[in-house]
C-alpha cells in the first residue's frame, strides 16, 4: 500500500513553484520577473508597502524592523527557496519590514494578483501553499521555545542548529546560513547583546 502522506512530502520536497507555474501559464513572464540584488542591499524598505511577493532563487535575506527609538533589528533569516514580502493582508498598518541581502541574491518577484489567483485555481499549489505556511508557522513557534531557554549559550545552539541549512549566492557558491550572521544578528534574534554573543561564541 502507498504512503500517501510521505508520497506527498516527497512531491513538495524539490517543488519549483516557478516551473510548475510556467507549464500551466504561457504568458507567465508577464507576471514574473528576476532581478540580482548584491550583498548588503534592501530588497524592500520599511517604508515601502509592497505587493509583490519575492522568491529566493539563490542566497540569503534577513527580515527585520525597528524599535520605537528608530533601531533596527531583524527577527527572521531565510534562504534558497523561500518566499517573503507583501503585507496586504495586514489590517494593521503600523506594521513595517524590512529586507535586505546577507549574500549575493538572485530574488525572482512575482506580482501578487497573478499569484493569488494561480494559488486559488491550482490544487497542487494550494496544496504546497498551505504545507510552506504551516512550515514557516512551526519554525515561528520553535522560535518561541527558543527565547525560553535558560541562557544565552543554550539559545545559541539552538540558532546554530536552526540555521545549519546550506544557501547559495547567484553564483552557485555555497555557504552555511549561520556563517553569515554577524554577533548583532545573533544577538537581535535572541534578544541579548553583542558582547554576550561575542562570550558564548568562545564556548560554542
Amino acid at each position: 500500500m502507498i504512503n500517501l502522506h510521505s508520497a506527498t512530502i516527497k512531491k513538495f520536497a524539490n517543488f519549483n513553484v516557478y516551473e510548475h507555474l510556467k507549464e500551466n501559464y504561457p504568458d507567465i513572464d508577464t507576471y514574473v520577473t528576476e532581478t540580482i540584488i548584491l550583498k548588503g542591499n534592501h530588497v524592500y524598505k520599511a517604508i515601502y508597502r509592497s505587493r509583490k511577493i519575492y522568491e529566493i532563487v539563490r542566497g540569503a535575506v534577513k527580515l527585520g524592523t525597528y524599535s520605537q527609538d528608530g533601531k533596527p533589528f531583524i527577527y527572521e533569516v531565510i534562504g534558497d527557496k523561500d518566499f517573503f514580502g507583501n503585507f496586504e493582508y495586514l489590517q494593521n498598518k503600523q506594521f513595517y519590514e524590512y529586507s535586505k541581502t546577507i549574500i549575493d541574491c538572485k530574488i525572482r518577484v512575482y506580482d501578487i494578483d497573478f499569484i493569488k489567483k494561480a494559488i486559488v485555481e491550482d490544487p497542487i499549489l494550494t496544496d504546497w501553499f498551505i504545507r510552506y505556511l504551516v512550515k514557516r508557522w512551526c519554525n515561528a513557534e520553535k522560535k518561541v521555545k527558543m527565547s525560553n531557554e535558560k541562557g544565552t549559550l543554550e539559545k545559541l545552539r539552538y540558532l546554530k542548529t536552526y540555521f545549519d541549512d546550506k544557501v547559495h549566492d547567484y553564483v552557485g557558491d555555497e555557504y552555511t546560513l549561520f556563517d553569515l550572521l554577524t554577533q548583532k544578528d545573533l544577538g537581535d534574534l535572541i534578544g541579548t547583546t553583542r558582547q554576550s554573543i561575542a562570550n558564548a561564541l568562545e564556548k560554542l
